[in-house]
């Protein structure tokens, strides 16, 4: 009995160190961990919708801008503007007949503009420098001309600022002004406009919007319960505001740096400016909102530690000497399949004379794993070489193919050489044509770095016999890089990507470049283009494989290959990065 005794005391030490301490210091690293990424996942989050939305905000005040400019691309707009600054144009009309001219060119452009405009564009208006004539001249969606006279504008402070403001625009947010008729917030871009010959200020362009696009930006984002995102102007005053923030914090917002604290919480700042307009995006970030995701998780980590000891104490306890052996022999043989060895299982023997086999839990957790093993021998026998065939099918089958409809336009530039006497010219294309084809018919999976480029060169002279000199077309190449191997049209794709999205039908040019180079024993494989910025959403939609197939490919084809697609400016450029690591050269 007393031996025993010494006996459990020693597994229930073995217990404490084994199974209480393990289950402490786990719960502890987790929730650190946790903590940890929830600081990060959070810090990643807000940067990440902070760009996504300055971005968003920056393309919609983009478009305010430009109908901001209307007047020096349309000369009705100008005129009909000059004509209402000289007091020519009245609330009551004009029996000019070049003053009534002007404005209905001027309603038929303003028209067309709105009606192509977006929908939250409320309306467009002009109101001219002159002290004499305060007339104030509207166009909107759904009337033509609106003649304002009775809303003293001359007097408010904003028209003063934008009169003097050495800033081609300034931005406000108010409630919409009495001639709009509407009681939903706008956000207005205002621009002075002068004659285009003399500089003189003719007025100030007011082009209102209502904030709903604004709302929709911010509907996707979502915020903690006391976080919120506000947008200051250049003076540091709040002009909008989403969330719940508090009045202390937006007092201190222009002069605060990264931190604030209150009395109540402390808010960490995340700011961006926002392109093309002197306002900033700042994300006020509470902490107390984030310590209840941590506290949550420290809770559950201890009831969780709590719970796991008690059960194990509970079942170890009552059960580690009557299994101790049984375990022990299922665990020798897991320890052996688990090492490679799957000639390995319980021994009969042991399924006959141990006691503990006799639970029917036990026996039949011996008898599974010896059947558990004996399949899973045959499963990998079978699923090796499976997988071996898969990865070589699914390889061949993302290979990209030249679109077909170069193929057509290449044949109907040949007929025209042929008509118009290009029989030299002709006779090359074909050659080069031949070559193509040569190349992509080709059962080859890899080639090398210099045959690709050869065949984008060739790709691309023939298709500037159709665009001529919209298109130029570079390459270049280190001398290490020429000979290293590299799937087979792995460039082409991306070129013909480039082309296709880089060049509308209005006459742009067009420059790619393609580059090789080798950079801490990784090649780099680069294209560029000058072309219509590209839309990675769109690349990535539904039914678009191209980009796609490139990825996978050079997955496919080494593991730790990756694939970014960048916008620098008016630069679209598609790297690839394929890690060098011997038996790389053709």
């Amino acid at each position: 009995m007393k031996k025993r005794q010494s006996f459990q005391n020693r597994f229930l030490a073995l217990f404490l160190v084994s199974i209480v301490m393990p289950i402490i210091i786990m719960a502890t690293i987790l929730a650190f961990y946790f903590q940890k990424r929830i600081y990060r996942d959070n810090e990643k989050y807000f940067s990440t919708s902070l760009y996504s939305i300055s971005t968003n905000l920056s393309t919609y005040v983009s478009d305010l801008k430009r109908l901001a400019l209307t007047p020096y691309i349309y000369d009705d707009i100008l005129n009909f503007f000059a004509a209402v600054e000289n007091g020519k144009y009245s609330e009551n009309g004009s029996f000019d007949y070049r003053i009534e001219l002007h404005r209905q060119n001027y309603t038929t452009s303003i028209q067309r503009i709105l009606n192509t405009a977006r929908e939250d564009i409320l309306a467009v208006s002009f109101m001219p420098v002159n002290p004499d004539n305060h007339i104030i001249v509207t166009a909107t969606k759904t009337s033509d001309l609106i003649n304002t006279t009775d809303y003293p504008y001359q007097r408010e402070t904003w028209y003063q600022e934008v009169l003097n403001t050495t800033e081609p625009y300034h931005f406000m947010v108010s409630e919409a002004p009495p001639y709009i008729r509407s009681e939903t917030t706008v956000i207005s871009a205002l621009h002075t406009v002068r004659n285009v010959y003399t500089k003189r200020k003719l007025g100030v362009i007011r082009i209102d919007a209502s904030d709903k696009i604004i709302k929709d930006i911010f509907s996707s984002v979502n915020l903690s319960e006391n976080s919120g995102f506000v947008i200051v102007g250049q003076d540091g005053t709040p002009v909008y505001q989403v969330g719940k923030v508090e009045e202390d914090v937006l007092k201190k917002l222009s002069y605060a740096g990264s931190i604030i604290r209150t009395d109540s919480d402390t808010y960490r700042l995340y700011k961006s400016d926002i392109s093309g307009m002197p306002w900033q995006l700042i994300f006020v970030s509470s902490q107390k909102d984030i310590f209840k995701e941590v506290s949550i998780v420290w809770s559950l980590a201890a009831i969780l530690s709590f719970s796991s000891i008690l059960a194990a104490f509970s079942i170890f306890r009552s059960n580690s000497k009557k299994t101790a052996l049984a375990l022990n022999s299922i665990l020798n043989t897991m320890k052996k399949v688990a090492k490679g060895d799957l000639e390995a299982s319980v021994p009969d023997t042991d399924l006959l004379q141990n006691d503990s086999f006799n639970t029917e839990e036990l026996s039949l957790i011996a008898e599974n794993l010896n059947e558990m093993i004996q399949k899973l021998q045959l499963y990998i026998n079978q699923s090796y070489k499976y997988e071996i065939d898969r990865q070589e099918a699914e390889y061949r089958a993302l290979q990209s193919q030249v679109n077909p409809h170069f193929l057509y336009n290449t044949l109907n530039c040949f007929l025209s050489m042929n008509r118009i006497g290009m029989k030299k010219e002709l006779e090359n294309s074909i050659i080069q044509l031949t070559r193509i084809f040569r190349y992509t018919c080709s059962n080859a999976k890899l080639t090398t770095v210099q045959d690709e480029f050869e065949f984008c060169i060739q790709y691309c002279n023939l298709l500037k016999i159709r665009y001529d000199e919209r298109l130029t077309f570079l390459s270049s190449m280190e001398e290490e890089a020429k000979i290293i191997s590299i799937p087979r049209l792995l460039i082409q794709p991306l070129v013909e990507n480039a082309l296709k999205h880089g060049m509308d039908g209005d006459g742009i040019s067009i420059t790619i470049s393609i580059s090789a180079s080798i950079e801490d024993e990784v090649l780099i494989l680069k294209v560029k283009n000058n072309g219509i910025p590209i839309d990675i959403q769109e690349v990535y939609s539904d039914g678009k494989v191209g980009i796609r197939n490139v990825e996978n490919r050079i997955k496919i084809f080494h593991p730790r290959a990756s694939f970014e697609i960048k916008l620098t400016g008016d630069i679209t450029s598609m790297t690839i990065k394929i890690p060098l690591e011997g038996g790389t050269s053709a």
